[in-house]
């Protein structure tokens, strides 16, 4: 004890800055943004929510926090105080949150990354002080944590301008008091990545959350017409002589499972699968970070959230979830994503590079793919190969928020290869404005089906004659935005031709010529009013297929909407849309469908289309509200009537749709998360039904303690559709057969429509990011009825157990 204490007074003499309290206070509110941090030789903080220890007497004190959200400017609604100071080894911060009703808290015993919900506070780090990105550290009042990266772009949300994906180490406790709540944070040096020059500025803002009112408060105080939050951070100075250490952590994990599934009308199991993975990272300098991975585990623990594809005519893109792949993702996005990690299905082995020199961001990935998937699909290739990807990434910095920046993508398989070469910029100009320009172009080689050709791939149990095809294309992306305060603007164009291919990417169409367009005006209550805003978007689209526009053609798609969104006192919302679209079908893609008519004459389903081609008027009515304002239950709803082509069959069908959250948080510990999605889809001529779905899926999850939990979720899966017909109701044939769509994919006429309901069963210990024991069983069943349950037919199922652990030096 004595010597503890003598540790304290030591550091605290060692401490260079001014002794005098009031020269360590910065009132956001009246611009004193420039933080001259103080620095201790060492601290022997015990991280438990308590800021009563020697040295939180010595910090520097943000104060005087204002409003960003409901109302811009005025005075914080609560009072906030953030206590800051550094050791060689790491940031201290902590945090006083004064709450004038307690009741009213909100704070859960949450899973980790799950706290945007509750009161929560919002650091953020611009550790290279380029204004562009920061690490964004998220602490509810338990001290549970969130964490991700904050990225400035053109035309994001700013809901949209965290990614949640990586995981950052660091320490935080927190404690609810009679007054409100504290927290005490550790960031370690080592977490992060940052510039080599001494002394360092780093940007720095804090955010409280208010969950009860919805409030936003901010020390840096934040304003709506200036596009950049980082742009109007404030700035920790004089951060000097950090001594980290070198970072080197390994990750070995062991992954083992048991898979069941039906065969020959017996359920079967097979035998238990152990492997094993290694994940390494390695800091090379404070500012360059190299990761490797043998044969890393997809860290999926249970199934992706539903969605309703019935009438979906594109691919859908899910979350990148692997640790490797994580690390520096912001480094490789682009305004068209070119690099979608996920077509890596499944790595043996990988290396990536990422960092940041003076102002240039550099990213290299490499990886070795043992899945003969192209981008996801299957390879027509006569004997498939591995694929190995190469990508590159260069951006660097110009002036105050623009940037220009190279991208190269290589995917070879074999004979096989995907390249791609891209150039982009971006540019911010005028305070408010943005211009994005992206230019890149693919050379690829792929075999396709071919008839009469002389060389075979097996597909299933099929053989397919295919033949090489070499194809070049060019995807051009530009895009101009303003961010006003009351008033802004959008206005898009992309080309992405068909011969253009980003096999390591991800584009959900290709073919086309998109132009895009988007205007909003904004208007704000005064303090205290029931009604705290209102936002309303005026978008339309015009999209031309082929080469169609550059020859002088119509439109093939187009669209103008409006929704005006209503944010009233109590965090609740509510908003109301109306759309008119049209639609020109193509009707060679229907060439394959045969019917007969009422002459009895045998006709494709080409001529049938080509008389309804043009689908003009299409209109579309949507409204959803959304409520936080009790303490343990939260709602949305969406209700949506929209006229819309029903794509598979070339007629025109009226689609109602409805979905519904509820979530519920009894007690600290237990969360209940419900949704249903419903969807029927209706022939506008004869009123017949085309397609139903329905969704619910159910989540329950307890939180023993920070780190382990237990979580159960069940989904259900309706999604049943009528045989495909011409537009006088009569059955299409291909290749003789009547047939239906079913789940994307054609179907025989009879092919049962089950109903999959899947069950997921998981026990979680997570002490920190990279540590983990996790025990699942996951079940799926067939429903031959719907919402029958009997009999429930077992399809399959799966035991899983991972084992990691984070090693990491100093």
């Amino acid at each position: 004890m004595k010597r503890a204490f003598l540790i304290t007074l030591g550091s605290i003499f060692l401490y260079a800055g001014p002794l005098h309290a009031g020269d360590r206070i910065y009132h956001g509110s009246q611009h004193q943004l420039a933080v001259d941090i103080p620095r201790v030789a060492e601290a022997t903080i015990t991280l438990d929510g308590d800021l009563s220890e020697p040295h939180w007497a010595y910090a520097a004190v943000l104060t005087g926090f204002t409003q960003a959200e409901p109302v811009e400017g005025a005075s914080a609604s609560e009072r906030t105080e953030v206590l800051i100071f550094y050791t060689p080894a790491a940031l201290y911060i902590g945090v006083r949150a004064h709450v004038s009703n307690p009741s009213r808290l909100r704070a859960t015993l949450a899973e980790r990354d799950k706290i945007l919900r509750d009161d929560h506070i919002q650091i953020l780090l611009d550790t290279f002080y380029d204004r562009r990105q920061a690490y964004a550290l998220y602490v509810n009042p338990l001290g549970i944590q969130q964490d991700g990266i904050h990225s400035e772009g053109a035309g994001r949300r700013r809901e949209e301008r965290v990614d949640f994906s990586p995981d950052f180490l660091f320490q935080s406790r927190g404690r609810v008091t009679s007054e409100g709540y504290t927290v005490e944070i550790r960031v370690p040096f080592k977490s992060l990545k940052y510039g080599t020059a001494d002394p360092k500025s780093w940007g720095i803002n804090v955010i409280r959350s208010i969950a009860a009112t919805g409030a936003e408060e901010s020390w840096a105080p934040l304003s709506r017409g200036n596009p950049s939050r980082l742009a109007q951070s404030g700035t920790l100075v004089g951060i000097r002589d950090l001594r980290p250490g070198t970072l080197l952590e390994l990750n070995p994990t062991l992954t083992g499972k048991r898979d069941g599934n039906l065969q020959d009308g017996r359920f079967q199991h097979g035998g238990f699968e152990p492997d094993a993975g290694l994940n390494l990272r390695w800091g090379l300098t404070s500012n360059l970070m190299l990761d490797a991975t043998l044969n890393p585990d997809f860290s999926q623990i249970e199934a992706d959230a539903g969605q309703i594809t019935t009438n979906e005519r594109f691919a859908i893109s899910f979350p990148e979830k692997r640790p490797f792949f994580l690390e520096g993702t912001e480094i490789f996005a682009t305004a068209e994503p070119l690099v979608y990690t996920r077509t890596i299905i499944n790595p043996l082995a990988g290396a990536k590079l990422t960092g940041k020199m003076g102002g240039l961001a550099i990213g290299y990935l490499g990886a070795l793919d043992e899945s003969t998937l192209t981008g996801g699909t299957l390879s027509y290739a006569p004997a498939p190969q591995r694929a190995l990807f190469n990508l590159v990434r260069l951006q660097q910095d110009i002036g105050s928020g623009s940037s220009v920046g190279l991208l190269v993508t290589d995917r070879e398989a074999g004979d096989e290869y995907n390249r791609v070469s891209g150039v982009d910029t971006r540019v911010r100009f005028g305070g408010v404005y943005t211009l994005q320009l992206q230019a890149a172009g693919s050379a690829t080689r792929m075999w396709v089906p071919e008839e009469g050709a002389r060389d075979t791939a097996r597909i299933g149990e099929s053989i397919v004659a295919v033949a090489p095809r070499e194809l070049a294309g060019h995807l051009l992306h530009t895009s101009v935005d303003r961010t006003g305060r009351r008033w802004g603007f959008r206005l898009q164009m992309k080309d992405i031709p068909h011969d253009f291919r980003a096999q390591s990417g991800f584009l959900r169409r290709t073919d086309v010529t998109d132009f895009f367009w988007a205007q909003r005006l904004s208007f704000f209550g005064p303090p205290g009013s029931v009604l705290e805003g209102t936002t309303t978007f005026v978008t339309g689209n015009r999209i031309y297929t082929g080469r169609s526009f550059w020859a002088g053609g119509e439109a093939d798609e187009g669209s103008i909407g409006s929704r005006t969104a209503f944010s009233l006192r109590g965090n609740n919302r509510i908003s109301v849309g109306y759309s008119n679209r049209f639609f020109v079908l193509d009707p060679v893609r229907y060439a394959a469908y045969q019917f007969t008519d009422s002459e009895g004459v045998v006709r494709t389903g080409e001529s049938a289309v080509r008389p309804n081609r043009e689908m003009r008027g299409l209109d579309g009515f949507s409204v959803d509200l959304n409520s936080s304002y009790f303490k343990t239950v939260s709602v949305g709803a969406e209700a949506k009537w929209e006229e819309v082509p029903i794509f598979a069959e070339g007629t025109r069908g009226e689609e109602w749709s409805a979905r519904g959250e509820l979530g519920l948080r009894p007690t600290d510990a237990l969360r209940v998360e419900a949704s249903l999605s419903h969807s029927r889809l209706f022939r506008s001529e004869s009123g017949s039904l085309y397609s139903r779905a329905t969704l619910p899926r159910l989540r329950l999850e307890y939180q023993l303690t920070r780190a382990i939990f237990l979580r159960t979720i069940g989904q259900y899966n309706l999604a049943e559709t009528d045989l495909l017909r011409a537009p006088d109701a009569t059955v299409y044939l291909l290749s003789g057969e009547p047939f239906r769509i079913r789940r994307g994919r054609f179907a025989a006429a009879d092919a049962p429509q089950t109903n999959p309901l899947r069950m997921d069963l998981l026990f979680g210990y997570q002490p920190s990011p990279g540590t983990v024991v996790f025990v699942g069983y996951g079940r799926e069943m067939e429903d031959r009825e719907a919402f029958r349950f009997s009999p429930l037919e077992p399809r399959a199922d799966g035991l899983f157990v991972k084992l990691s652990y984070l090693f990491r030096n100093g």
